[in-house]
């Protein structure tokens, strides 16, 4: 069953393919800003530190 899926894929597989490419789109979208608001704390956290 499993072998038939990636010998042959028709338009079957379509919205599995569509879906899966927007959870990868997501994934990307969240660790990117996961990776900026990292480093705003950083500076953030930076600029405490001088201030006292």
């Amino acid at each position: 069953m499993t072998e038939q899926l990636f010998v042959a894929p028709g338009w079957q597989e379509l919205p599995l393919l569509l879906f899966a490419l927007a959870l990868a789109l997501v994934f990307f979208l969240v660790i990117r800003q996961n990776a900026r608001d990292y480093l705003e704390i950083e500076a953030w956290l930076a600029e405490e530190d001088i201030g006292r």
